[in-house]
């Protein structure tokens, strides 16, 4: 199998008859209060529910408040009142799972994205704020453009993009296009980080929550010099370049989906940008010809913005064009 699910928990959530409902590494930075906001994004349920720590014959349950999570595992049951050893209860999880992320990215768009970050950033890891030289750091981006349906369906304003000439692409006047200022640049969607910890970003391992003072969040085990850490924004001045919250906040959520939510999802356990189709194996199951899907839209990409870029000049003024479920409409 391509993938597992690694990296322990020390933090577990079941149901009474031990189905996992979540779990994470607990490194002293969670409360109750922010665990509490997680699960409601991760249950799909209108019953209420309490927890208790072991089975459902503890008495003691856990509230919302601002002490942390301790390590352990955890029963979640009915909240009903007319019962003092509660009652077993079903919940269901949400269908919503992680977004798949392309696996690799070219030389050139690597070097392009550095070059935006040499323009007007310090030489700091985001996370770590460890200062390297820039060969021991990488552009990571929050979202991916390779997937703009997902931002209508969440009723984003628009995708960050990197240049203007995806609107040849995606179209004007639909919802796809760049805000005022990502328009000319790229930088709200992306952060500076050391190579290592743009794996894990990309991973969705750890994530920055915007709703509890930008504290850096690891859901998984071995992010020890990182967790608990708080993302400096102060001394960004210009706002064009300032990381967008709902960014973060939606890249967080990836987090929760992909790591907290159930038993976890499955680690891609391959060599990123190794595309050896030969192996079946790997690249035939479900997964796999999801990931390839979206590896092959983000290396087609600059292919097909030629492509639209030169139906657009073509058609001029007044024109539109549907070409393979596109709609181009002229500048």
């Amino acid at each position: 199998m391509p993938g597992h699910v690694a990296n322990q928990r020390n933090v577990v959530f079941r149901d009474y008859h031990g189905l996992a409902l979540a779990g994470f590494y607990q490194y002293g930075t969670v409360t109750w209060h922010a665990l509490f906001r997680w699960l409601s994004l991760l249950f799909d349920t209108s019953h209420s529910w309490i927890i208790v720590m072991g089975d459902r014959f503890h008495s003691q349950q856990y509230l919302p408040t601002d002490a942390l999570v301790m390590p352990g595992r955890y029963t979640l049951l009915d909240s009903g009142m007319l019962s003092f050893d509660w009652s077993p209860i079903e919940i269901k999880l949400t269908s919503a799972h992680a977004r798949r992320l392309h696996l690799s990215s070219t030389r050139a768009k690597a070097i392009g994205n550095m070059n935006r970050f040499r323009s007007g950033k310090d030489k700091q890891c985001a996370m770590s704020a460890q200062e390297l030289c820039w060969c021991g750091l990488q552009a990571a981006h929050m979202d991916s453009w390779t997937h703009p349906k997902e931002w209508k369906c969440k009723a984003h304003a628009s995708p960050i993009v990197e240049d203007a000439d995806r609107q040849a692409v995606y179209g004007r006047g639909h919802g796809y296009g760049p805000s005022a200022h990502a328009q000319s640049s790229p930088l709200p969607n992306m952060l500076l980080l050391r190579e290592d910890l743009h794996s894990a970003w990309g991973e969705y391992e750890f994530g920055v929550d915007p709703d509890d003072g930008y504290r850096i969040t690891a859901f998984v085990s071995g992010h020890d010099t990182i967790a608990g850490r708080v993302l400096r924004l102060d001394h960004i001045v210009d706002p064009t370049t300032r990381p967008l919250d709902q960014l973060l906040r939606d890249h967080f959520l990836q987090g929760l989906l992909k790591h907290v939510k159930g038993s976890g999802e499955r680690h891609w356990d391959f060599r990123s940008g190794a595309l050896d189709l030969s192996d079946g194996a790997l690249w035939g199951t479900g997964e796999g010809k999801e990931r390839l899907e979206v590896e092959l839209e983000h290396r087609l990409f600059d292919h097909r913005s030629k492509q639209q870029q030169q139906r657009v000049s073509e058609f001029g003024s007044g024109c539109e064009e549907r070409q393979s479920g596109v709609v181009i409409f002229s500048l």
